[in-house]
């Protein structure tokens, strides 16, 4: 009589210490059934993510497609001197619509009921614009407005400013007192070679000398000399040589270009009225008249 330990050998199932364990292949088919449900739940996920990422990008177009033509304020921030104003304007109002504006601390500032806001005293508010239509309001639109001092003095970084045709460059400001809620107004002198934007940006437009101003109320201001050369001038500037140099250089070229061409023209004046002359009586052509016509200059055909 064979003694079997706990085992038995003569069965596809077995036991160990009586324990049943599952045959080999049982094993291999749960791994694979659980690795095809991670690729199914993996495929699933992506499919789930990418549908949610489209439906979010076409919502928020809609969204901003529908904010252009929705009512609003040219601000929602202005910061306005003592006694100072600023006009408030709603945009895509309906011809049934209007505007109720008003003030949340009038002893700060004021508004006018064309949105007219008017600076009383240092501080911060906030006005409001409600939208009314047919008799009720549909929409509620605010601006912060602050109050501060103006400025008694302005001073630009750069007095002195080369600009290669077509670039641009940002003007730096220092005004006094430093707490100024005040812009200067920037102003440039001819914009064909120069302009300027609200902001102080200088862009160069074409070859040539302007001056660019920042003005304040009180009518302090302060100026910047702006040049504006072509690449290859101001390759050369940046090679170290001077604008008065480059320009002093172009303005000989030009005189030099402008006297060739006027010898030129001489000249050809001169060729034309030569030819244009009658012929002398020193003309080595011959004239024969009829009589001076001898019977060698004859030619009989036959």
């Amino acid at each position: 009589m064979t003694k079997s330990f706990g085992i038995m050998t003569m069965d596809v199932t077995h036991y160990v210490c009586g324990r049943q364990k599952m045959p080999a292949a049982n094993y291999t088919g749960r791994i694979d059934a659980m690795s095809k449900m991670i690729h199914l739940f993996r495929y699933v996920g992506l499919i789930l993510f990418f549908g949610l990422c489209i439906i979010l990008l076409s919502g928020n177009v809609k969204a901003s497609a529908a904010g252009e033509n929705d009512v609003k304020l040219n601000v929602s921030d202005v910061s306005i001197t003592k006694d100072g104003s600023y006009r408030l304007k709603v945009y895509n109002l309906s011809p049934e619509q209007s505007v109720v504006y008003r003030s949340g601390n009038s002893g700060i500032a004021m508004v006018s009921r064309t949105g007219k806001v008017i600076g009383l005293s240092y501080g911060e508010t906030v006005i409001t614009a409600t939208v009314i239509e047919e008799g009720a309001a549909v929409a509620a639109l605010q601006c912060n407005v602050t109050i501060g001092p103006a400025a008694v003095s302005v001073k630009l970084t750069k007095t002195n400013l080369v600009l290669q045709e077509g670039r641009q460059k940002l003007l730096t400001t220092v005004l006094l007192p430093l707490n100024t809620v005040e812009s200067p107004i920037f102003f440039s002198t001819d914009t064909e070679i120069a302009k300027v934007s609200s902001a102080g940006r200088v862009r160069a437009v074409m070859p040539g000398s302007t001056q660019v101003y920042a003005f304040l109320e009180n009518g302090q201001y302060a100026v910047c000399n702006v040049t504006v050369l072509n690449e290859e001038d101001y390759s050369k500037y940046r090679e170290g040589i001077s604008v008065e140099d480059i320009l002093s250089e172009n303005e000989e070229n030009t005189e030099n270009n402008e006297e060739e061409n006027g010898s030129i023209e001489g000249n050809t004046d001169e060729n034309s009225s030569n030819g244009d002359q009658v012929p002398s009586d020193n003309d080595t052509s011959e004239t024969k008249t009829v009589s001076e016509v001898t019977n060698d200059d004859v030619v009989v055909n036959d």
